[in-house]
């Protein structure tokens, strides 16, 4: 009988042993996994960080955020908004290729009942480095030239790729561009001639 009781008593206290260690493994796992829970909570906020991080990086324009100019013809108010250079802009040929580029923000409204036409997407520019640029790069710059309806705004950014470079070294620029009151056909109007420099540094 003595037996049969120790035998017993030795059964539960395995078994209570058995359960603690099992609630210590399942206590280990527990620890492992909110270890793995935590650390992949940590990579993948560092990857959402990562992309903010490397483009900032890659943004590859110096900003002149005080090179504006605004104007008021007859009711068409017109805006610089930034200049922008690069000695890093990839090519349209190849992209792993850099060249060097400047570029504006621009932005016109017609605060009137009727049009306007004007092609600042078509400015010639000229550099004090030395160059002029007859027409901006058609490819990368917003197409906001043209017929300017009542209420209607457009804004957007004109590029132009240096032909000499060491657009860092340039110190101001100068925009020269046209256009008339009233709709695209309207040959008769007067032209408005516009030649806008902007100091850079």
């Amino acid at each position: 009988m003595k037996k049969i009781i120790c035998l017993l008593v030795a059964g539960a206290m395995g078994l209570m042993l058995a359960g603690c260690g099992g609630d210590a493994a399942v206590e280990e796992l527990d620890k492992n996994d909110t270890e793995k829970a935590e650390a992949k909570t940590a990579n993948a906020s560092s990857k959402e960080e990562k992309p903010e991080e490397e483009a900032k990086e890659e943004d590859i324009w110096t900003y002149y955020n005080d090179a504006k100019w605004s104007g008021d013809y007859n009711g068409l108010k017109m805006e610089i908004q930034k200049a922008v250079v690069t000695d890093k802009a990839p090519t349209m040929e190849d992209e792993n290729a850099e060249t060097s580029a400047v570029g504006v923000k621009f932005k016109m409204e017609n605060t009137t009942d009727g049009k306007f036409t004007f092609y600042p997407d078509q400015a010639v520019l000229v550099t004090s480095t030395g160059e002029q640029i007859d027409m901006p790069d058609m490819w990368v710059s917003d197409s906001i030239g043209g017929e300017i309806d009542k209420g209607v705004i457009k804004e957007g950014n004109i590029i132009w790729y240096l032909e000499r470079g060491h657009a860092e070294d340039i110190e101001w620029i100068k925009m020269e561009f046209g256009g008339h009151q009233g709709g695209d056909d309207d040959y008769d109007s007067e032209r408005k001639e516009y030649e806008i420099e902007l100091q850079l540094k």
